[in-house]
């Protein structure tokens, strides 16, 4: 069987129809005989196109012939060599020279699967060539490395009485083909020089011009419905990147062919990361433990959840996920759309409005009872004063009285601390050194916890930070996050305390860091640490964090808190820099 493949270029004339022609055309339009004039035209220009192609294909025929024949010939007297000859490259060359005509470029010896074992251009050596049917001739067009077009002829080696062979050249091309190439260009020219009779001949010209008229005029259409697609792809990109919600849209294989601007935004990659990657694997999303794909695009269902996301940088992410999918073909999935929208900053500051709902509702109780428990508790230390100091008690009992002096000196600090919590006080706003105030405090607290191994390190990033705050209320609210590290150490341990320049609600703040190696905080109760008289020890009264929290939460600042139970915890405190009068 012969394969062959031609790729003929065909010429565009236009012409101009004489001035009568063109009165007449507009007789006819103006009769309503429009349609039958386009009728016979169109059959008149298929008639002579279809002579123009038959003679052509004939010529064609003939002409592609003819380059078989020659290469055939040129195979037949190459194997009456013999194969003493052939598989000697050196000799094989001096053959082609022989046989060296303009439309030869390459003899090549093959096997059976298809690959380059000898050949008279080096370049050739060990390539792959297709033998789409073994053991019979095929034959192929092809473009060689000058672009030029090659017509390749494939034949088997035929082992014939009339083939002269040794046994190591039958054992050599036993499996093997014969390739040549012939140079297809000259061909080519004389078809196309053909081709220019045919159509002058059989008047194209007058056929390419009615048919220009039709082109014309779909061209325009095309035209109009390109640019209109264009406009309607453009405005629709335009919209996607404008929205403040992410959208991302996958096909039937699970690929993602569309993200917007605000999907790399949520998911912080970008769009050469993911586009026509598996969704799966560079955008994991997950409800229950089952991807939103699988339910999407396998079991036909609409996602409409929040989610946990956490980003290559290791930052959760609070998403809310809708998917809609796309019509298919039979009844089935054709892809998914997924509208993304980032709530974490909603979900923080809805657990802020809580919070701070629980902390006013709390504190006006706990101010209330701080008021009806101070009363009698005043009366119990007077009471208990006067008899201490009374003649009548023996020393026993004064060590009972001073055990209740104590008891009630602890309860009245306890009460202080509920209505300096429950109070709001007025801001007493100056400019201060944080370094210095810092390194105050650890000066003090080192005396205070002697009995264990601390070792204190401070680290300032971005000396002579001062602001304007009230110190003495950032005294306390640093002095009772550092008691706290100092307690969750329990005997041997460090405190890094770190100040540097960071941004706060998109404002110049001062970040002040403090990072302990102690037991650290459960996850279940780093939502809670602070709420009023929350706390995990046994001795502790839960006011110190939430004290701290209030503190700096009337600097217009906040805290958070990052922990893993048995490797420590980091506080990390943001004031905005602002001057005494935007405080106050």
């Amino acid at each position: 069987m012969i394969n062959y493949y031609l790729e003929i270029n065909s010429g565009v004339f236009k012409g101009r129809e004489p001035q009568e022609e063109k009165m007449d055309y507009k007789k006819l339009l103006s009769k309503n005989n429009v349609y039958i004039v386009l009728i016979l035209t169109l059959l008149f220009a298929l008639i002579l196109g279809y002579i123009s192609y038959y003679e052509l294909q004939r010529e064609k025929d003939y002409l592609l012939e003819l380059a078989r024949s020659e290469g055939l010939n040129i195979a037949f007297s190459i194997q009456t060599l013999g194969s003493e000859f052939i598989i000697n490259r050196d000799i094989l060359i001096e053959v082609l020279s022989l046989f060296q005509k303009e439309g030869i470029t390459f003899i090549d010896i093959v096997d059976r699967n298809g690959v380059v074992r000898l050949s008279t251009d080096e370049q050739r050596m060990n390539r792959s060539v297709e033998i789409q049917f073994s053991g019979r001739i095929n034959y192929y067009e092809l473009y060689d490395q000058e672009n030029r077009r090659v017509l390749q002829i494939i034949k088997p080696f035929d082992f014939s009485d009339h083939f002269s062979s040794d046994l190591f050249g039958f054992l050599f091309l036993n499996d093997k083909y014969l390739s040549i190439g012939i140079n297809l260009e000259g061909y080519y020219l004389r078809y196309n020089q053909i081709k220019q009779r045919v159509i002058i001949n059989y008047l194209v010209i007058l056929i390419i011009s009615l048919l220009g008229v039709y082109m014309v005029f779909r061209l325009g259409e095309n035209i109009i419905v390109k640019r209109t697609l264009r406009e309607m792809r453009d405005y629709t990109s335009k919209l996607l990147e404008t929205m403040d919600s992410g959208v991302i849209s996958v096909n039937q294989q699970n690929m993602i062919k569309t993200i917007n601007r605000k999907s790399e935004e949520i998911f912080e990659v970008k769009r050469d990361e993911v586009l026509n990657k598996d969704a799966e694997e560079v955008l994991p999303l997950k409800v229950r433990g089952k991807s939103i794909y699988e339910l999407g695009l396998k079991e036909g269902k609409k996602v409409e959840e929040e989610i946990e996301f956490c980003t290559k940088d290791h930052i959760q992410k609070i998403l809310e996920i809708n998917t809609s999918l796309l019509a298919g073909e039979q009844g089935q999935a054709g892809g998914m759309v997924i509208l993304v929208r980032d709530i974490s900053r909603m979900k923080r500051l809805s657990e802020e409005m809580n919070r701070n709902k629980r902390l006013t509702y709390l504190g006006k109780i706990a101010s209330s009872l701080a008021h009806e428990i101070r009363n009698p508790l005043s009366s119990i230390r007077g009471l208990t004063q006067f008899l201490f100091q009374s003649d009548s008690i023996n020393e026993e009992r004064k060590e009972d009285l001073k055990i209740i002096l104590k008891e009630v000196d602890r309860l009245n600090q306890l009460i202080n601390e509920v209505l300096d919590f429950s109070r709001p006080k007025k801001l007493d706003i100056s400019c201060f050194s944080m370094e210095e105030l810092i390194e105050d405090l650890v000066h003090l607290l080192k005396l205070e916890s002697k009995e264990k191994e601390i070792v204190y390190e401070l680290l300032w990033e971005s000396p002579n930070e001062f602001i304007y705050a009230d110190k003495d209320q950032v005294r306390q609210a640093l002095l009772n996050i550092i008691l706290n590290s100092i307690q969750a150490i329990p005997q041997k341990g460090k405190i890094v305390i770190s100040l540097t320049s960071a941004y706060y609600k998109e404002q110049e703040a001062v970040q002040i860091s403090v990072k302990d190696n102690g037991v650290g905080i459960d996850e279940a109760d780093l939502s809670h640490i602070f709420d009023p008289f929350f706390t995990t020890r046994a001795k502790g009264t839960g006011l110190g964090l939430s004290i701290a929290y209030n503190i700096i939460e009337m600097h217009k600042g906040t805290i958070t808190v990052e922990s893993e139970k048995g490797k420590g915890t980091e506080v990390k405190i943001f004031i905005p820099r602002e001057s005494k009068e935007e405080i106050e």
